[in-house]
């Protein structure tokens, strides 16, 4: 039998062991860990308004990393190290830590006075969270397709997106790729909208020679497996502005406690008894994570960078890379790529399936576009009576509807493959596997240009 003969056709598949990027883990930081727990410091926030701290709510996060306090409302020593390394990696105040990036998203908007009867603009080719953490502000997302080159939000569609009702937009970072950022940012300038970046694949990325999360009001992090920098679950928020800041920490904490009878109601709003508090475990294990982001990020970047050429020398026209407008420092969450069947006449979906079965996992893109999700097709969400739609503040003009987004569904269901197995501990040898892939379908692309699609089962994955 040929080497060359597909798995499905009783050849032996590319690959037969596990294939995945995984958590960076060293002895120093298990030494690390395990100190805590012999401490017993498990957290150090404390949800109540102990002495000093309206004095501390405000302070940049490189003053608070030696603070005396081991418990404070700001939590322990390991959470405040973490965001004033965070802070100082990337030039901005203030960084602020919370359980999930789903949470920092959340907190974000909240804290940028977003809420009911407001509108947010975002693209529907991401994860859930994206979309469902404006939801869980009790403001209503509003989709607008991407461009197709760079998977990103499209300034355009976004400009014939916005309403009376829109109060911010959020451009997505997806596979770390800022797409026309700067094009996002001056719509949002010219309409008076705030801009929350969901930089959640993006630690230490620059964009026009500044870091991504810093180019809007308020920036959001991701520290959940599989992302660059992995605590297993964690987020983190960052701003410049010092009233944001403050309100994220009264959010991410109980804040309802912190305000008395003198407090401004700018300062009580949205802060209604959150608990996004980051433990001191997973803090000390982002610190080392970040002590190593520099090492790690460049192991994507040059498994990215190989495997492009390779596959664009391989399929030529075939497999189009992900445009990416930042690539000096572009260290990807996922590489991704465009497939045109062109005259192959293999789909996508066949493509997807002889890989799987090649021991090759891939993605085909998200379980469905977010605007898909029946929260949004029904406009359901809390309640009975379907808030925030139903929301009296909500004065749209005209019913809320889903636009057509031609790209954003072309990439989906036809284009899209993305293989997030490039970064640590993977290297050439591992990519050079994914091409053996590719070389096998275009070996045998006559047999498979006559495949039918309805045999072959459509595999996704999200972020």
């Amino acid at each position: 039998m040929s080497s060359n003969t597909l798995a499905i056709k009783g050849g032996n598949p590319v690959r037969t062991k596990e294939f995945k990027s995984k958590p960076y883990i060293t002895d120093e930081m298990i030494g690390r860990v395990g100190e805590l727990m012999r401490e017993g410091r498990f957290s150090r926030f404390v949800g109540s308004p102990i002495p000093g701290t309206n004095d501390i709510l405000g302070k940049k996060s490189v003053e608070l990393e030696d603070m005396d306090n081991t418990i404070s409302f700001l939590g322990g020593p390991s959470v405040r190290k973490l965001e004033s390394n965070w802070s100082k990696l990337h030039d901005v105040d203030y960084s602020i830590t919370v359980n999930s990036a789903t949470s920092a998203l959340t907190a974000a908007i909240m804290a940028l006075d977003i809420g009911p009867g407001d509108e947010v603009v975002c693209s529907p080719f991401s994860f859930t969270a994206s979309a469902t953490s404006i939801i869980a502000a009790n403001a209503v997302p509003v989709f607008a397709d991407i461009d197709l080159e760079t998977f990103c939000l499209d300034p355009k569609a976004a400009d014939t997106s916005l309403t009376e009702s829109t109060k911010a937009i959020m451009p997505i970072h997806w596979n770390s790729n800022a797409g026309d950022l700067e094009g996002i940012i001056c719509l949002a300038r010219e309409k008076e909208l705030k801009v929350i970046e969901d930089s959640s694949q993006s630690p230490l990325m620059q964009y026009r020679g500044k870091f991504l999360g810093t180019h809007g009001d308020a920036g959001v992090f991701s520290l959940n497996e599989p992302k660059n920098i992995m605590t297993g679950e964690g987020g983190v928020i960052v701003t410049a502005c010092p009233e944001t800041a403050v309100k994220c920490r009264l959010i991410r904490n109980h804040g309802e406690v912190i305000p008395d009878k003198e407090s401004p109601d700018s300062f009580v709003a949205n802060t209604v008894g959150y608990n996004f508090r980051l433990v001191e475990l997973l803090a000390e294990i982002g610190i080392c994570q970040l002590e190593n982001l520099e090492y790690l990020n460049n192991v994507r970047k040059e498994n990215y960078t190989y495997l492009t050429e390779r596959l664009i020398n391989e399929l030529g026209n075939h497999l189009i890379p992900q445009r990416i407008t930042h690539s000096e420092t572009y260290y990807p969450y996922t590489a991704a790529f465009r497939w045109i069947q062109g005259e192959l006449g293999i789909h996508r979906d066949i493509v997807a399936h002889i890989l799987l079965s090649e021991g090759l996992p891939v993605s085909t893109g998200i379980p469905r576009l977010l605007s898909d999700n029946p929260m949004f097709q029904r406009q359901l969400a809390f309640g009975k009576d379907h808030c925030p739609f139903s929301c009296h503040l909500y004065k749209r003009e005209g019913k809320y509807t889903i636009p057509e987004m031609p790209n954003a569904q072309r990439l989906q269901e036809e284009e899209y493959l993305g293989f997030f197995q490039i970064g640590w501990p993977n290297t050439r040898d591992d990519m050079d596997d994914i091409v053996k892939g590719f070389t096998r379908i275009m070996d045998n692309k006559d047999i498979l240009s006559h495949s039918d699609l309805s045999e072959v089962s459509s595999y996704t994955s999200g972020r």
